[in-house]
């Protein structure tokens, strides 16, 4: 999904961190107030609009959202009232436009993420219950995968106004989970947790000029940032600082990362996928590969041999006294510990006080005759899925396309404006960076259904138990992944045979 922000942001960088408002209640109405403070003007794409008739008057129509009720989840769905804060008053204006222009009323039905499965319980259990919940819900990449081929999700092929060309509405997925005209999940710009959730690196510019390195930014608009440039780098800056003879906290890294789906981001950056569709459009696992056998000699060469990299499973984070990956390899950067670490992208809000300056720019590709730098978005981040209950789907259909359009033109810019604001990113060339980031999110049919039996997280899993015998490992999960492969396969031949 096309972002040419960069001119809107230098006019735009204004602001200030993300807002987290929430509510306890079971069920918080989005109503808005056309009050004197609301913004004036909204941007408009004078050239693409989404298919909807102009007179359109839905009667307070009430619109469900099913989501999650951590800050981080309800943000995007709602705002209560406008703070300054910029992403709060983008969704506040996005919710007032498409509810005064549709006569709609736009609400909140929340649920605890306590444990992580509760919301994919509930759904299958409102539908099979009958019950006329919600009309969408925002669920966990992984669980939604699982919930999508039970039966219990609407179409998304059957719903109108939505239009999966349109730049609001992420077209890799629609076109990666489609089977056999089937399409349970689907992602909008109204989904900001999509930007939020992506991996990215981003690189201490005030360390890299101490060594001689250039502008990587340069480096990365070649085309020329691979994996080989990177892990150079990496040799090139590590110090045992303290000079005790190892490489501990105190000592100077290239590279600081945590494990799961950090080092599993590498297979997508790589892009190296585990299921393809044969030539009948059904999907395959693919036989080893020599080049899943040399990422992971090379992963694990930089994060267990080199020396240069500093990987921080569990035990590593609590050894730094931090309460969570991300906060722990965060920290360690900004301490300037690393050249370089990866992190989502809302972790970088956490980078505001760091003393060096820093940039932001893609995962390296697997070399430099690779087409684009790829990334993916974390399973935490959600996926739009239809009950199969739903009642009004040409109602749900048109506020849904309003949402995407209204957050594509107002909210994105936001969230770009929040992770560019910070010293590091004051000019185009960062922008540019985030916009080659974001273009580069991949959703693959593995990671929307392995369900953690299959073959997506083999490096991560590799690099977890300290082997690099990718041999033995794909061996050993191949009865596994195609048995998960063949239940997934069967799930849509069900569906389609109720249909």
């Amino acid at each position: 999904m096309k972002k040419t922000l960069s001119l809107l942001l230098l006019i735009a960088m204004l602001a200030s961190s993300f807002v987290a408002c929430g509510n306890s209640a079971d069920e918080t109405t989005a109503e808005t107030d056309a009050g004197a403070d609301a913004a004036e003007t909204t941007p408009e794409d004078t050239a693409l609009k989404p298919d909807i008739p102009e007179t359109a008057d839905l009667d307070g129509y009430n619109f469900r959202v099913y989501t999650r009720d951590t800050d981080h989840h309800i943000k995007e769905v709602y705002a209560l009232e406008l703070t300054g804060e910029v992403v709060n008053d983008a969704v506040y204006q996005r919710n007032m436009n498409v509810e005064e222009k549709y006569n709609v009323k736009l609400s909140a039905v929340e649920v605890t993420e306590a444990p992580e499965t509760t919301m994919m319980d509930e759904f299958s259990r409102n539908v099979m219950a009958g019950e006329d919940a919600y009309e969408v819900a925002l669920m966990h990449t992984v669980h939604a995968g699982s919930t999508a081929i039970s039966g219990v999700a609407y179409n998304w092929n059957d719903v109108p106004h939505v239009d999966f060309e349109k730049p609001w509405w992420n077209s890799v997925i629609a076109d990666e989970l489609d089977f056999n005209d089937m399409l349970f999940l689907a992602v909008s710009d109204y989904c900001i947790s999509a930007i939020d959730y992506t991996w990215a690196f981003v690189y201490n510019r005030d360390m890299a000029a101490d060594n001689g390195i250039g502008d990587l930014y340069d480096t990365v608009e070649e085309g020329a940032w691979d994996f080989d440039t990177f892990n150079s780098l990496c040799e090139q800056v590590s110090v045992d600082t303290d000079g005790d003879g190892n490489q501990g906290l105190n000592d100077q890294y290239g590279f600081v990362t945590h494990f799961n789906s950090a080092v599993v981001n590498w297979s997508f950056a790589f892009d190296i996928r585990y299921i393809v569709r044969d030539e009948n459009g059904d999907p395959t696992i693919l036989p080893q590969s020599d080049k899943m056998m040399t990422a992971v000699e090379k992963l694990y060469g930089l994060l267990h041999e080199s020396g240069h990299a500093l990987y921080c499973p569990d035990a590593k984070i609590k050894e730094m006294g931090q309460p969570s990956h991300d906060l722990g390899v965060a920290t360690f950067f900004e301490e300037g510990h690393a050249l370089f670490a990866a992190l989502r992208i809302y972790v970088i809000d956490n980078l505001r006080d760091m003393e060096a300056e820093f940039g932001i720019i893609p995962f390296p590709k697997y070399d430099q005759a690779q087409e684009a730098y790829y990334t993916h978005v974390d399973g935490h981040a959600p996926l739009m899925i239809l009950p199969k209950t739903l009642q009004n789907v040409e109602n749900a259909g048109l506020i849904m396309e309003a949402l995407a359009y209204e957050s594509n033109q107002l909210v994105v810019p936001a969230v770009y404006e929040i992770v560019l604001q910070s010293k590091y990113a004051r000019d185009e060339a960062s922008s540019r960076m985030l916009d080659l980031i974001l273009d580069g999110r991949v959703y693959t049919f593995g990671y929307m259904y392995d369900n953690w039996k299959g073959m997506q997280w083999t490096i991560t899993n590799l690099m977890s138990q300290k082997s690099k015998d990718y041999a033995s490992y794909y061996a050993k999960q191949l009865k596994s992944a195609e048995t998960q492969l063949k239940a997934i396969i069967e799930s849509y031949e069900k569906i389609e045979g109720t249909n």
